[in-house]
């Protein structure tokens, strides 16, 4: 390994080991601060699929900035190696802790368990489910921050399959971790992640998982069929609210568990301040009697740490919610009724298992004494069904002896005599006849009645795997191999397929997204959908565009049901109003008030005219119908100023009337004589 990645990474000493990189403790040398560096091992770089995954990764977690997510700051290629660049947690794993301490106490898981819902519940309000969660990809700092890693598998809740990133049919996650929808090949959903930190939960205080074996297979069948041991009988003073959250996160069902991850961590919040939690509440009022019974067993080794998450100052009282959950809160002295509740049911179980037993060792009743008789001789169809009778489980093996007829069988392991408790697995060795003998039809047989009819016929039961199917009940025989009517021998090893039931799958998100993009998402595989469409008016959506569908997004519904699409019509149409001749703030009111968007431009005329500050014309005429959000121009009068170059008008309009009888100026013309002579030229008044 190089000691340098590009120019601006240098390398140190490796911190970590993946399924497909190492990890090293790095330099930023631009930043000056520590990196963890990621780097793709090398027989991977040259893989298309492991490089994707890879790239993805990096994209999924740079795009969530949480506080309780490891930050992503680079990814790229330098010299054919492949690399990540990111956060670097100064601690360790919660893998790590977990080795060295094995066990943790339920407040401790309590307070890792709620950082990590807290960073999935911002991933899954991003849309990403990370499918992964395991301690390996939890860190603990050093500071006591929890931060989750690893987002190489995340996927998008409204994406398709990984094409051509895994083989057909594969599954991604780790066994030990993943939920029975992820064993079964199904959706991811953000139910899945909660499941597995149910698993780590479990784990934390309990010092081993749910579920082990031998491989990843077995482990995965375990996870769909099986159901955990209870966390009380590995960690004896676990509070039973921490129990209750535990067994609601491990539901086989997804509608069984908590709705998201913030619903989780309101009821973790709850059992750290020591207030009643919304899981043993629902756990107790459906267990009744049961849950009672159990309580009191429960309750019986003191629950220190249970009382150190109540506070010890609060007064005592009584919960809300059912009585067990009351009683298991309650102080001592109030545990006496459950004291002798519990051991009144101990002594009628025990009462009845010395009657049973009685009966089996009196030999009274052969169908129900469970003693073995001597079988030696009987055809093995006889003495299955005899067994059969005694609840007794059987296993024929194919062993050839001449002292007994061909079918026949000649021991068993138990022997004869021996008194075997119900369940027991008795092996029945017969002596296979030599002709071939067909496989029996045991389609649409309950599981354990196929495997029964099989023995019967001295087959050897192989493995029994499971399948979706929607004609055939879950938990029955679809068909085997070899199929039915075929000719074999005896002692063949037969596989058996068992019905699923029908597959329920979480419709994705599809909105905002246009129509074509979301059929073909939809009507394809793993959905097969049978899609439909119908449109709607929005005002806040563009034409094409889906708003939801029906059923809505994360509702599980039967894979190739019918789903609705939701497309918006754009904004829907309405009037436009006839706006000439109003002012211009008149219009702009009325136009947008139906929601037009407006534009004006002015136009000059003359000074004094009638259309000054008013609507001359708009380029959608009144009384047409438009979609909301149509532009709407105005044309608005402005008058021009007056001309203020020009002669002044008169004040008063011209005469009308004819020329005035007064006498013309006092210096007339010298051409007009004057009307009136002069007073020297008159003639004398006296002569």
């Amino acid at each position: 390994m190089p000691d340098t990645i590009g120019e601006r990474y240098e390398l140190g000493r490796r911190i970590g080991r993946g399924g497909m990189a190492d990890v090293f403790l790095g330099r930023d040398t631009l930043l000056d601060r520590h990196v963890a560096i990621k780097v793709l091992f090398a027989e991977f770089a040259t893989d298309p699929n492991f490089v994707e995954r890879f790239r993805r990764e990096a994209q999924a977690a740079a795009n969530l900035s949480h506080p309780n997510i490891v930050n992503v700051y680079d990814w790229g290629k330098h010299a054919g190696t492949y690399f990540i660049a990111m956060e670097y947690v100064e601690g360790r794993t919660l893998a790590d802790i977990l080795r060295s301490h094995r066990q943790l106490t339920a407040k401790q898981a309590t307070e890792i368990a709620t950082e990590v819902a807290a960073a999935l519940s911002f991933a899954h309000e991003a849309g990403l489910v990370h499918r992964d969660i395991k301690p390996a990809n939890i860190l603990i700092g050093s500071n006591g921050q929890v931060k989750v890693a690893d987002f190489g598998i995340a996927r998008a809740m409204n994406s398709a399959a990984e094409l051509n990133l895994t083989q057909a049919g594969a599954v991604m996650g780790t066994a030990t971790y993943f939920s029975p929808e992820q064993a079964q090949g199904a959706q991811p959903d953000p139910r899945s992640d909660l499941y597995s930190l149910g698993v780590v939960m479990y784990e934390m205080v309990g010092g081993r998982p749910p579920f082990t074996g031998e491989n990843p297979v077995s482990i995965a069948y375990k996870q769909v069929h099986d159901h955990p041991q209870p966390l009380n009988q590995l960690a004896g003073d676990v509070p039973r609210a921490y129990e209750a959250i535990v067994a609601k996160l491990l539901a086989k069902d997804p509608r069984r568990r908590y709705a998201n991850a913030s619903a989780l961590r309101d009821d973790l919040r709850r059992f750290r301040n020591g207030e009643q939690v919304m899981a043993l509440v629902a756990a107790t009022a459906a267990a009744g009697m049961a849950g009672a019974s159990t309580t009191a067993a429960t309750a019986v080794t003191p629950r220190t740490t249970g009382a150190t998450a109540i506070a010890p100052t609060a007064p005592p009282h009584t919960p809300t919610g059912s009585s067990a959950a009351a009683g298991y809160y309650e102080p001592p002295p109030s545990r006496t009724g459950w004291y002798a509740l519990a051991a009144f049911f101990t002594l009628i179980a025990l009462g009845i298992a010395g009657f049973l037993l009685f009966r089996g060792l009196s030999g009274n009743d052969e169908a129900t004494s469970r003693t073995l008789r001597d079988y030696t001789g009987m055809p093995l169809a006889d003495v299955t069904a005899d067994l059969d009778l005694l609840n007794l489980a059987y296993q024929p093996i194919r062993e050839p002896n001449g002292d007994v007829a061909a079918g026949s069988v000649h021991r068993t392991d138990p022997g004869e005599g021996t008194v075997v408790a119900e369940g027991t697995v008795i092996d029945l060795y017969f002596n296979p006849q030599p002709e071939l003998v067909p496989v029996p039809n045991v389609e649409n047989r309950p599981i354990e009645q196929a495997q029964r009819q099989l023995g019967a016929r001295g087959f050897d039961i192989g493995s029994i795997t499971t399948e979706q199917n929607e004609e055939i009940a879950e938990g029955r025989a679809i068909r085997t191999d070899p199929p039915a009517g075929t000719q074999v021998e005896q002692g063949t090893t037969v596989d058996i397929v068992v019905s699923g039931g029908r597959q329920d799958i979480a419709v994705p998100i599809v909105a905002n997204l246009d129509e074509p993009a979301a059929r073909a998402l939809l009507e394809n595989s793993p959905y097969e959908f049978e899609v439909t469409t119908v449109t709607e008016d929005n005002g806040s959506i563009a034409a094409g565009v889906v708003i939801r569908t029906e059923p809505g997004s994360g509702e599980l519904v039967e894979v190739g049901s019918a789903v609705q699409l939701v497309v918006s019509n754009g904004p829907p149409a309405v009037t436009v109003p006839n706006v000439v001749g109003d002012t211009e703030a008149v219009a702009r009111e009325e136009l947008g008030a139906l929601g037009f968007q407006v534009e004006v431009t002015f136009e000059d005329v003359p000074f004094g005219d009638t259309s000054d500050g008013l609507v001359r014309t708009q380029t959608v005429a009144g009384g047409s119908q438009a979609p909301q959000g149509t532009r709407v121009d105005l044309v608005v009068g402005r008058a021009l100023p007056p001309d203020t170059t020009a002669a002044p008008l008169p004040t008063e309009p011209p005469p009308t009337d004819p020329p005035p009888t007064d006498p013309p100026p006092t210096d007339p013309p010298e051409t007009e004589p004057p009307t009136t002579p002069p007073p020297e030229s008159s003639p004398p008044t006296g002569t």
